[in-house]
């Protein structure tokens, strides 16, 4: 399905032809998040993705940028992770030139303009702002930390307001030396595809800046001993909590069996979670499970927002469907279903070529390889009802529990209580 080639400054290039398209996705992924920042300068990926947008050599200012992307009718955007950061344009197949063209200017010549550099500086904050007001994706923000503490993993991917504000055009010059290397970057197209596409890359990304290669430091891993909770007050008519332990990290042989637990417990209408929490209780809109690995660790989270007034009862809820599932193998039923639907959603997915070359590009970023979908299927279809009970008592141990509230709660006397149960 897909090709993958060297070019001679070291960036690998990934295609996708889908001839039956009209359209095509060019991305570039890069290993640059906020895990290769330091405290000093939390949020610069982040910042930095937007500040490509800003300007270029060949195309100087924000409003030309944006007016050739609308005037061929495409889409573009960006994403920061902490593990990898993308950079993308949707458009016909027969502007797939100007994307490239776009793109690579954005990336190897960006002007970093440092009155540019100030007003964004406005922008982000307020981002950040709109963030915490937001609790469903705020309380992920404090997860991460409460779970990860006080090193890279654990910080918010935005940054702090009082370091964003002293960030000057040095520091992003200096960050990009160490991160924005060729041989640290893919690009990839997937669509409708000209014959000379090796050309067109080399056309415009074979003179991309050598620079450095960063390497992000090891995760330290807590000794556990005792489940944790935290309370992030806010006067809200809803209950937003993650409960969640450490997981596996990316390449883990036991990420196969964890994703169709996280499938059997939270994913769909049907799945435990959802039947127990929503539908026998009515204590919840939305709960779902994740299971979100990085490249030496993980997280294995159950998120809901509930009834202020139900949130202890829900909180036991979800204890006692993670001790089950600890005590009881799975039916041979919820087995199959969660095969499925796995297959299923991945069916779906593939059908949207910016998916595709999200998956394509993070996936050869974070491991150097590319695990295709019929490879990854026939690993999921060996996952049996032992392997996903084994993971689950590995994984649910109370003393590991890590507990993040958002709501109206000054402390947590009766969170803690109920973990310790």
């Amino acid at each position: 399905m897909h090709k993958i080639k060297t070019l001679t400054n070291g960036l690998t290039l990934i295609t996708v032809d889908l001839p039956h398209l009209d359209s095509v996705t060019t991305l570039v992924a890069v290993g640059a998040g906020s895990r290769y920042e330091t405290k000093n300068i939390n949020g610069i990926s982040h910042f930095l993705e937007h500040m490509f947008f800003k300007g270029s050599r060949k195309y100087p200012t924000a409003e030309q940028i944006a007016t050739l992307v609308d005037g061929i009718g495409a889409v573009n955007n960006a994403a920061t992770d902490k593990e990898v950061t993308y950079y993308w344009i949707k458009s016909a197949s027969k502007h797939i030139e100007l994307s490239t063209d776009i793109l690579s200017s954005m990336i190897k010549e960006s002007l970093l303009v440092e009155e540019e550099i100030e007003k964004e500086k406005g922008v982000i904050v307020e981002e950040l702002r709109m963030y915490r007001d937001h609790p469903t994706q705020y309380v992920w923000n404090l997860y991460e930390i409460l779970q990860f503490g006080d090193q890279p993993l654990g910080w918010d991917i935005g940054g702090q307001e009082n370091i964003i504000t002293k960030f000057n055009r040095q520091n992003f010059i200096n960050y990009m030396d160490s991160l924005y290397a060729p041989k640290n970057m893919a690009l990839v197209y997937v669509g409708k595809l000209p014959e000379d596409i090796q050309a067109l890359a080399e056309k415009y990304f074979l003179d991309l800046p050598k620079r450095s290669q960063f390497r992000h430091s090891a995760y330290k891993e807590s000794k556990q001993k005792n489940a944790r909770s935290n309370v992030f007050y806010k006067d809200t008519d809803q209950a937003n909590l993650v409960l969640g332990v450490e997981g596996y990290y990316r390449n883990h042989p036991k990420r196969y069996a964890a994703r169709i637990l996280s499938v059997i417990l939270g994913e769909g209408m049907s799945s435990r979670l959802f039947l127990e929490i929503r539908e026998k209780r009515g204590l919840a809109y939305h709960v779902s499970c994740n299971f979100n690995p990085y490249k030496d660790t993980g997280s294995f989270t159950v998120y809901a927002g509930l009834k202020l007034e139900k949130i202890e009862e829900g909180l036991q809820v979800i204890i006692a469907e993670l001790e089950r599932i600890v005590k009881e193998k799975v039916t041979d039923q919820e087995l199959k279903k969660g095969k499925e639907m796995i297959r299923g959603r991945l069916a779906l997915s593939t059908e949207s070529t910016n998916f595709l070359a999200q998956y394509f590009g993070t996936k050869f970023i974070l491991d150097r390889e590319i695990e295709t979908f019929k490879e990854y299927l026939k690993k999921i279809d060996q996952v049996t009802k032992e392997d996903i009970q084994n993971v689950a008592r590995e994984l649910f141990k109370k003393e590991k529990f890590n507990l993040q509230v958002i709501g109206p709660f000054k402390n947590t006397q009766k969170f803690t209580e109920i973990l310790s149960k």
